[in-house]
């Protein structure tokens, strides 16, 4: 189960004014917004978003590391592409992020690792629940199939 690498999604986001800085180029914060828009929408294609995990299954991800490089800055109206993918998902799950803006020139790249908890307890799970694996190799089976 680790270590699998295979794109799972992408989102297609046209940079607002409001995320620039006073330079004109997006604030270095708002790529984990990104991120965040993509890992959003991969996880939904799963049937588990963030809310459903918390309320239903007790279960939350919260960010235990993060990484960013920034290759090359995003400007006002720019449009770009947020490709999200999973690459491991055995203990904690990690999602690698890549942003491309309209030639496809990779602008940042990045990720973050999640860990779960026991929302109920409030304590670290050494291993992800059972339902999010099984959600993960459901995908990636009927995408082998395809």
């Amino acid at each position: 189960m680790a270590k699998t690498k295979l794109l799972l999604t992408c989102v297609d986001y046209t940079i607002p004014f409001h995320d620039n800085d006073m330079a004109g180029i997006v604030w270095h914060g708002n790529y984990f917004k990104y991120f965040e828009f993509a890992r959003d929408q991969l996880l939904a294609r799963l049937d588990l978003s963030i809310v459903t995990l918390a309320h239903e299954h007790h279960v939350g991800l919260p960010v235990i590391k993060s990484f960013c490089r920034y290759r090359k800055m995003l400007t006002f109206q720019e449009p770009i592409k947020i490709y999200a993918a999973i690459s491991d998902y055995e203990n904690y799950l990690r999602f690698d992020f890549e942003i491309k803006d309209r030639n496809g020139t990779t602008m940042t790249t990045g990720y973050t690792q999640h860990a779960a908890i026991d929302l109920n307890t409030n304590e670290l799970l050494f291993t992800l629940p059972d339902l999010i694996k099984e959600r993960i190799a459901q995908h990636l089976d009927s995408q082998v199939k395809h």
